[in-house]
C-alpha cells in the first residue's frame, strides 16, 4: 500500500469548495458538531426557508390577485417554478445529509488508502476536474442571478400608473397583504430579501452540481485505479504477491460498487428534480425570450437569455458527468475483456471470472431511476423543451 503522507491536504483540496458552499446553506455534515454548531446550522436552515418563502408567497399572491395578463403571468410562473424547485432540492439535501456524510467518509477513506503514486495522481486530476465544473457552474449561476436581481429591476426605474401611483420595480413582482411594498423602508427591505433569496436559490443549484461532480469524478478515478490494478496482475510472477494483488483488486472493486450504489441513492432525487424541473424552466424561459424580443425589451431579453444559458449549462454538467462515468465504465469493460488473462495460472485466471463479470456491467448514474444521465439525455431535454415551447406559443396566439 502506498503511504499517502499528504492525504489531509488532498482531502482538503478535494472538498474545500464543496464544504464552503454547503456551509452557507447549513447542511455540511460535520463528524462531531458542538451545540453551537448545531444551533448555527438550524438557524441557517430556517433562514434559508424564510428567504425562499418571503419571495415565493408574495409572488404567487401577485399572480393570483393582481396580475391579470396571461403573458405576464406566464413570465412569473418560471420564477415561481424555479423557487419551488429550489425548495424541493434544498429539502432533499437536508433530508439526505447523513447519506452525503457517508459518501464523504468513503471519499476520505479512499484518499487515506491510495494504492500507488499513479493512483493518487489520477484522483488529483479528477478532483481538479470536479473543482473546475463547480467553478464554472458558480460563475454562470451567480453572474446571471446578479444581473437578474439588480440590473434588470433598477434599469426599469420608476413608472407612474394612470392613477398617479409611482411604482418601483422589485426583482420579482409581489403582493404584500400587511404592508405597502412601494413605500420606504418596505421597498428597500423587500428588495434585499429578494436579492438574498435569489442568492440562496443559486447556491442550492451550485451545491447540488458540486456534489454530483465531486462524487462522479471520484468514481471515475476509482475506475481508473481498478484498471491499473488489473493491468498489474499480469506483471506479477510470484504467486504470493499475485494473491495479494488479486485480493486488493477484488476488494477495491467491491468498495467501488458499494460507493456507486450509495451515490446513486443520495443523488437520485435531486438529479431528477434538477433535470425535469430545469427542462420546464428552460421551456418557459424560451417563451419569455421570444416575448421580450417581440416587445423590443433588450435588457429583460438579455436577462432571460443569460438565465437560460446558465440553467442549460447546469443540466449539461449533470449529463456530462454521467457521460464521463459511462465512458470510464466502457474502458474498464474493454480492458477486462482484452487483457492477457491466459498468462496467469489456471486457478488464478478462474478467480478473475467474477471480476470480469462485474466489470462489464454498465456504470451509469440515473435520475430518479427513470433515465440515464448522458449527453444523449441532454439532447432529449433540449428537444423536449423546444417541443413544449412550440405548444405554449400556439396556445398563447
Amino acid at each position: 500500500m502506498y503511504p499517502n503522507k499528504n492525504y489531509e491536504n488532498d482531502i482538503k483540496y478535494t472538498i474545500q469548495l464543496n464544504r464552503f458552499i454547503f456551509r452557507l446553506l447549513g447542511i455540511w455534515p460535520e463528524s462531531e458538531p458542538s451545540f453551537f454548531e448545531n444551533l448555527k446550522r438550524i438557524l441557517l436552515i430556517l433562514g434559508c426557508y424564510f428567504l425562499l418563502a418571503s419571495e415565493l408567497i408574495p409572488t404567487i399572491l401577485h399572480i393570483i390577485l393582481v396580475e391579470k395578463r396571461a403573458r405576464v403571468r406566464l413570465k412569473l410562473i418560471s420564477s415561481v417554478m424555479f423557487t419551488v424547485l429550489a425548495v424541493l432540492k434544498y429539502s432533499s439535501l437536508v433530508l439526505s445529509k447523513n447519506q452525503v456524510g457517508d459518501c464523504l467518509t468513503r471519499v476520505k477513506d479512499d484518499w487515506r488508502n491510495v494504492v500507488s503514486a499513479n493512483a493518487r495522481n489520477s484522483m488529483i486530476e479528477k478532483a481538479r476536474t470536479a473543482r473546475r465544473l463547480l467553478i464554472l457552474c458558480g460563475i454562470f449561476m451567480y453572474i446571471s442571478g446578479l444581473y437578474f436581481r439588480t440590473i434588470v429591476p433598477l434599469s426599469k426605474g420608476k413608472s407612474v400608473t394612470d392613477q398617479n401611483i409611482t411604482i418601483r420595480h422589485l426583482p420579482c413582482p409581489s403582493y404584500f397583504v400587511f404592508f405597502n411594498g412601494q413605500i420606504s423602508p418596505g421597498y428597500e427591505i423587500m428588495f434585499f430579501i429578494q436579492f438574498f433569496s435569489g442568492f440562496i436559490k443559486y447556491t442550492i443549484t451550485v451545491a447540488i452540481c458540486s456534489l454530483a461532480a465531486l462524487f462522479a469524478m471520484h468514481i471515475c478515478a476509482q475506475l481508473e485505479i481498478l484498471m491499473m490494478l488489473i493491468d498489474n496482475l499480469i506483471d506479477e510472477t510470484e504467486e504470493k504477491n499475485l494473491n495479494g494483488r488479486l485480493a486488493v483488486t477484488v476488494e477495491h472493486q467491491i468498495k467501488m460498487r458499494n460507493f456507486i450504489r450509495l451515490v446513486q441513492n443520495t443523488l437520485e432525487h435531486t438529479s431528477l428534480l434538477e433535470v425535469m424541473g430545469c427542462t420546464i424552466i428552460v421551456c418557459l424561459l424560451g417563451h419569455d425570450i421570444i416575448t421580450e424580443w417581440e416587445d423590443q425589451n433588450v435588457i429583460s431579453m438579455c436577462s432571460y437569455l443569460i438565465l437560460l444559458t446558465s440553467i442549460g449549462f447546469n443540466i449539461f454538467i449533470f449529463c456530462y458527468i454521467g457521460e464521463q462515468l459511462s465512458l470510464e465504465g466502457e474502458k474498464l469493460a474493454l480492458i477486462v475483456c482484452t487483457f492477457a488473462w491466459y498468462r496467469l495460472p489456471n486457478e488464478k485466471a478462474r478467480a478473475l471470472i467474477l471480476v470480469i463479470a462485474m466489470s462489464i456491467v454498465p456504470m451509469k448514474l440515473r435520475a430518479g431511476k427513470f433515465f440515464d444521465l448522458s449527453i444523449r439525455t441532454f439532447g432529449d431535454v433540449v428537444k423536449t423543451a423546444v417541443t413544449y415551447l412550440n405548444i405554449i406559443r400556439k396556445m398563447m396566439e
